[in-house]
Parts: structure tokens; sequence; C-alpha cells
């Protein structure tokens, strides 16, 4: 073991020295929660920390002793052996930033930050190569407090006295204990000639102390070494007292010889243990404390000083604190002093005065340490400055919101969008009584191309604006004013009184839009056709209303500017079919004319099916079978797919009971259904009825969860996990940030969307898609799964690229569940 060479070469000689070495040197370094290798000048392992053995994969005695050669490729382990030569010949400091593949398949980018450190040891010096990585926010805990290891020491060696002796008044030895022997191996009467058994470095000393004693009569406590039979030298203390007369003369000198070698070359250990840990903290990229079981600070590494400016001494106790910003003070106060009654971890983020006068962002985390008897030390902790860090994430949180706005709001006039619109629709009429009345309205400008042709586009975005800003002055406060682009904006007005109110109001915006406009010197007229409709809330979808006032104003566009026309039933069959296939969707979920179909899922490399994903379909008894791109959007709009969702799961997972074991399901989730809170609680009753092994059914999802920012739903997603089902992102690559939400959870599968698939061989684009989608699988350790696979060739494409999966007519279409065992069978490929 790494710990007891360096015992050696210390001279460690007693079982208790070793093992308090070994146990300070592993403790302190174990507590620092970034990875920490050394090695010596052969790449040997000296020692790794918990952190590295758990970064490397492997046990610290699988490590001790070993190279890189012996758990990278040689290729990698070359290069590390030369970066650590390098190094060591020059002594300079040498930082390397690389991806890194980890035992777990997960790839890390890690930053390598690698230092000549001498040690002296036994009047040598020895160099070794300390290696930081970083990435590990684990804690570094301190040693033991040297103190109480030295006071233990100190109160053994008083409560054993070994060799008693007395002496005259004039400090000649008259007799000495029976043990001086077996302690010293000289006879008892040598001890008379003590002066050439002392070392000839501490004569002097304990010759100037006896001899004041001498005259003061003051008692004697002295240690110094007294050689052995065996050649050597011993450390002893040797105390002693006057016996005084009534007149106050010396009578007789009593004292005790005892032995604390021991504990005095223990106490040198650890001097030296802390020197070595002063020495490795004093380098570390990060700022090291320690406090005692006060909450006093005892040691602040190099790293703190140089950035507060403070000295040691300045920074010990509590006045660590001043470097704190004032506003933050109180916080990190609070919650430290939290930390301390409680005897628990304390992570605080504040800002630190820098010695010139800058702020920095740091994060603080400190660790309780504990005696082994329970007994409560201190903290130790590290300090991370994370100013960059933080300013990157509030640009990036800044710039999130500003994309988040961006795509709300139109840019020329920053009126509300459709999607803002619809968002805060769904916002405010769940909080809306039933039967509250609002209208819509949709505003057509007219004559505005022929304005942009004859004064150009310029002088056209004038002229917006100035419509936005009439149009602002004329709706109230809880009106939603919108902008859908070109010449139409969109007005919502909740809590209408009815048609009288939409229709002076759509006057009111007629009369005050068809007035002149003097734009840089130009007067411009323009006209407004309107189309409205009115509705009570629980009827009818914001989509559905807009779509209402469109038909109307596209017969207001008949009668010319200045026209408003209010939407009737009747004015589009459409619309009403749409409500009829609502009522019929409803019925058919109630008197169960619904049925799952099943389509598989091939395992590419073994031709064997995995997975079968269920399929609803609706044959309607008067019109035949509809399809789910009909009645899908349907049964959200109308708040079915939640019943349906549940419906669908629950045949699927009791269907899949049927089958082979090693076959799953696959069940689709609509983002709507994310709205359940309860939908994980669900799912978990659904697979306890049926009896399906969490691990054989498979959610998949769009990446249109993701979309509205809520947490609640990677919660759900992160339940779902814990359930122990398995989750797939559907129609990968269609979203345009796809690649983000794989940073945000880690799925189980992604399936690539079948228009990438349609055209190859033949696009190179398609190829190039599919090609990195398959690298992003085998690099996540994600499963990979490639949907509306029809041909041979196509077959052949994705099998070039390393797909896990394939999904297909080439294979089978989707079919009843009475037809799947038949199925599972039958395919082979």
């Amino acid at each position: 073991m790494i710990v007891e060479d360096m015992m050696e070469k210390t001279q460690l000689e007693s079982p208790e020295q070793m093992k308090l070495f070994d146990h300070e040197f592993e403790t302190i370094l174990d507590a620092i929660p970034q990875p920490i290798i050394i090695k010596d000048e052969l790449s040997h392992f000296r020692f790794l920390n918990t952190a590295a053995c758990a970064l490397v994969g492997k046990t610290r005695r699988d490590l001790i002793g070993r190279t890189d050669c012996d758990i990278l490729p040689g290729v990698e382990a070359n290069r590390i052996r030369e970066m650590d030569k390098e190094v060591l010949r020059t002594g300079t400091d040498l930082s390397v930033e690389e991806d890194i593949t980890l035992s777990d398949g997960t790839v890390r980018n890690l930053v390598t930050q690698k230092r000549r450190v001498e040690l002296a040891s036994g009047g040598s010096k020895e160099r070794l190569v300390v290696a930081t990585i970083e990435d590990v926010t684990a804690c570094r805990k301190a040693e033991t407090e040297l103190r109480n290891s030295e006071e233990h020491y100190r109160s053994l060696v008083e409560l054993h006295p070994q060799v008693p002796w007395t002496a005259n008044r004039s400090g000649e030895v008259l007799e000495v204990g029976p043990r001086w022997k077996d302690i010293t191996g000289f006879e008892a009467a040598d001890a008379l000639n003590r002066a050439k058994a002392i070392h000839p470095d501490d004569l002097d000393d304990v010759q100037r102390l006896w001899s004041r004693s001498l005259v003061t009569g003051e008692a004697l406590d002295v240690e110094f070494r007294l050689a052995t039979a065996e050649g050597g030298y011993r450390w002893f203390r040797n105390r002693a007292a006057a016996r005084k007369a009534q007149d106050g003369t010396i009578v007789r000198w009593y004292g005790i010889l005892e032995n604390v070698d021991d504990r005095r070359k223990a106490w040198e250990a650890l001097q030296e243990s802390e020197s070595r840990f002063r020495a490795i903290a004093d380098d570390a990229p990060v700022m090291i404390w320690v406090t005692d079981a006060s909450g006093a600070a005892t040691y602040h590494s190099r790293l703190w000083l140089e950035t507060t400016g403070q000295t040691a001494e300045r920074a010990k106790g509590f006045g660590w604190a001043e470097a704190v910003h004032r506003e933050d003070r109180q916080k990190v106060e609070c919650g430290f002093d939290a930390a301390l009654r409680r005897q628990k971890p304390v992570r605080v983020e504040y800002r630190l005065r820098r010695a010139d006068g800058t702020l920095a962002w740091v994060i603080d985390i400190g660790q309780p340490r504990f005696a082994s008897d329970g007994g409560f030390l201190g903290y130790v902790g590290i300090a991370l400055d994370i100013t960059e860090r933080r300013k990157a994430e509030q640009e990036r949180l800044l710039a999130q919101k500003q994309i988040h706005h961006m795509a709300r709001h139109d840019s020329l006039t920053g009126l509300p969008n459709r999607q803002c619109l619809r968002e805060e629709f769904e916002r405010i009429s769940e909080k809306i009584a039933p039967g509250t009345k609002i209208a819509i309205l949709c505003l057509v400008l007219d004559n505005l191309k022929a304005i942009n042709d004859a004064y150009s586009r310029t002088t056209g975005d004038l002229l917006l604006r100035g419509v936005a800003e009439r149009l602002r002055k004329c709706v109230k406060h809880a009106d939603m004013l919108c902008r859908f682009g070109g010449d139409e904006f969109v007005v919502l007005r909740m809590g209408t009184t009815g048609s009288n109110e939409a229709r002076n109001l759509a006057q009111h915006f007629i009369s005050t839009l068809e007035v002149p406009y003097e734009l840089a010197g130009t007067q411009v007229d323009l006209g407004v056709i309107i189309g409205g409709a009115a509705a009570r809330v629980a009827g009818q979808s914001l989509d559905e209303l807009i779509q209402a006032a469109d038909i109307a104003l596209e017969q207001a566009k008949a009668g010319g500017r200045g026209t408003y026309v209010e939407y009737e039933p009747g004015m589009d069959a459409d619309l009403q079919a749409k409500q009829q296939m609502k009522v019929s969707l409803r019925r058919a979920l109630e008197k169960g004319e619904l049925e799952v179909h099943y389509q598989p899922l091939v395992h590419l490399p073994t031709g064997r099916i995995t997975t079968c994903e269920a399929l609803v379909r609706w044959t309607h008894p008067e019109i035949g079978p509809v399809s789910p791109a009909e009645f899908i959007p349907i049964a959200e709009e109308t708040g079915l797919i939640v019943p349906l969702g549940d419906w669908v799961l629950r045949q699927a997972c009791k269907e899949a009971t049927r089958w082979q074991p090693h076959v799953s399901v696959a069940v689709n989730l609509s983002p709507l259904q994310f709205r359940n809170r309860r939908l994980a609680s669900d799912v978990r009753d659904i697979l306890g009825e049926t009896g399906l092994d969490p691990s054989r059914l498979q959610l998949e999802v769009t990446e249109s969860v993701f979309l509205e920012g809520s947490d609640n739903n990677l919660w759900l997603l992160q339940e779902f996990r814990q359930l122990g089902v398995k989750l797939a992102m559907d129609d990968f690559g269609t979203g345009y940030s796809s690649l983000s939400y794989l940073r945000s959870f880690r799925f189980d599968k992604i399936k690539v969307d079948r228009s990438f698939i349609s055209d190859l061989p033949m696009s190179d684009e398609s190829l190039a898609i599919i090609r990195a989608v398959a690298g992003i699988g085998r690099t996540l350790g994600i499963t990979t799964t490639v949907e509306g696979v029809e041909t041979e060739t196509q077959l052949h494409a994705i099998k070039a690229e390393g797909f896990d999966e394939a999904q297909g007519y080439l294979f089978a279409r989707p079919v009843p569940a009475e037809q799947i065992p038949e199925l599972i069978q039958t395919i082979h490929r």
C-alpha cells in the first residue's frame, strides 16, 4: 500500500504510528470531493482518493502499485505517461481538457491539472505527480485534530510513570528505580553518569534546566533522548520536584523518568502528515478550509488567502466572514449556524470580495467530521469560484427569456402572437367561472399591400406600429391584443355581455383605424374588416373560436372595408361536423367501440420482436374507420385524451402479459396527459392490476412535454423511471432542440421519425442525420429505433449505421391483439 510505503520513508516504526498516519492521510484525501491521483516517478499509482476510485471504477486495492497501462488503452496510457514525465522533468504545471468515457459509459468533459510535488522524507526529497480532476464536487475530509491526538499520547504517558529516582540537594543521583534497566538496557548504577547517556544535541538544555531547578527549587520538566543498550536513542520525559524543609531549604529531589518515545515520534509523524496535507491543499485549485467543533476556522488554504488578500491569522476563527459581501453575510452565517447546530452538511452560495476589490461568486460546501466514537470534531470544506459559470448561467437564462418572449411576440409591434394567445387562454380559462362569455375579433387591414408597394415596406412597418398603438388605446387592460402576422390582428375579450358589446367594440376599432395616418410627411388612408365570434368558455376551444371568427371574416370581406360580421351557427358545416365528431368519440369511448392494434419493433441483430407498439383504432358505426390523425387531436381538445390514454395503457398492459416475457409493449403518452399530476400513480396502479413487469412497459413521449418548461413534466418522467418502466423519445429529430432534451433527461430509447427514412439511401442529408443519431445512441448507451421502414434498401441502410431496432410495414402492419402471439413466433429476420 502507498500509505505503508510513505510511512516507512518517514521512519514510522510502531503499529500505532502506522495506523495513525494511514488513517490521517487517507481521511484527509478521501474527504476532498475532487478526484486526486498521486503517482511516483515510474507512473505507479501511489494513492487515489475515493473520488478518483469512483471515477476510474475500481477499488484502491486494485489500483495501488499499478499504472495507467493496466486500466486504459495503450495509446491513451502512453500519452498520460508522457505528460507525467514532462511535469516531473520541468516542474511546470500542466492542465489538460478532454472528453473521457467513464466506466459506466457516460462521457464527461474533465479538466486534469498536474503538478510536481517534492516532499521531504528522511533527509531526502521524493518527486511525485499530483493530478487533480475537476468535475466532482465531493469534499475532502480533514485530518483529525492533531492537538487531540497529542494530548491523548501525553495523557497515556503521564498515567504511566516508569522509572522513579532520587537525588540530594546538590543534584547527585542517589538511587534509580529497578525498571531502569528494562527500559534503557543499562544497570541502575549507570544512571549516576546520566550525562554520558543523554544525546549530545539535548545535553546543554537538560543541564541548563537542571541547574536552574537546583538553584531556584523550581520543578524540573524536560524531554530528551537517552541512549539505549541497542545503541540507539529514545525520547524520555524527566520530571522532578524538591522536598523542602520548614525553612525552605531543599532536602531531596524526587523524580520519575517516563518513556515518551512513541508519543514523540507520533507527534513528529503528525507534523509531517500535516505538512504533507498543507502541501497538497495549497496546490489544489479550490479553496480548502477546516474548522474546529465550535465552527471557528483553523485553516485556510493558500488559494483562499491569495483570493481574499487575508492573512492566515486574520482568516482564523470567524475572521474569514469579513471577506464575504456585506449583503450575503447574514445568509452565510445563518446557513453555517444551522448546519453547525444539526451537524449536517452545509452548502451556501455567496459573493466573496477579492483582494483587488472585485467580487467572486463561490459555492461553499462543508462536510462534518466525526471521531471514531461519534464525537463531532468540526467541518472540512471547499469554496469553488463559480463566477464565470454563474455569469454564463445568467446570460443563458436571459437569452432563454428573450427567446421565449421572441417566440411569443411579434418582433415589429411587440404584440403577443398566436402561440402566446393560446397559452394565455389555457391559463386563464381554467380560472374563469363556467358560463363566462368571451369574444374573439379578427381584424384584417385593407389596402396594406398597396401601401407597401407605393411607399415601401419601411412605411408599411411604420403604419403597422401605428395601428398597434391605436388598438392598444381601444382595448381594456384585461383584453389580449395580438398580431398573427401580415395584416391580421386578433383581440380576445373575456366576460363580454353579449353580441352587442362585441359589435360596439368592432365599430370602435373601425372608426379609430380609418382615421388617416401621418407617416414621414405622407398621409396614408387605411381600412379594416372584422370578423367576430362569441361563445362560452366551456363550449369551444380557442382554435375553434378563431376558426369561427375567420369564417365570419371571410364573409365580411365581401362587404368591403368597415364591415363587421359575427359568426353564426351554420356558417361552416365542417365545424359542426367536428363538433359531432367530439360527441361520437365520447360515445365510442363509453361504449367500447375503440380497440388497440399492435405493430412490432424488430431487434435488427437477431431479427426477433422485442416490443409491440400499442396503436388505438376506431371504427365508426356509420362512417367506418376514422384515422387517428382525425380523432386524436379531437380527444386532446376535449380532454378525452386522459381517459382514452388510461384505457389504452390498461389494455396494452393486459394484452402484454399474454406474450413471451422478452417482448415489451410501448404506449404513447400525449403531452396533455402530463397535466394529470397523478399520472405516475395511475401507471403504477395499472401495472399492479394487470401484473405486468414494469421493465416490459415502454412509455413514448415527444419533445412537446418539454416545451412548456414545466418542472412537473420532468418530475413525472423521474417518477416513471423510479417505477422501473422504460422511457422513449418519439419522433426524434423533428423538433428544434431534441439534443438538448437528451441532456435534461436520460431516455432509454430514441425513435427516429419516419421522415428521415423515406428517401434512404439516396438522400445524403438523411443518411448523415441517421448516422449522427446512431452515434449518439452508441455514445450515450441509448437504444436507437427507426420508424417507417418499408423497403429492404432502407433496412440495409439503417443496419449499416448500427441501429438497434426497426419498425415499419416491411415487418408487419398494426394487427389486433389476438394475432400478436403468432406474429412473435413467425417473424425472424
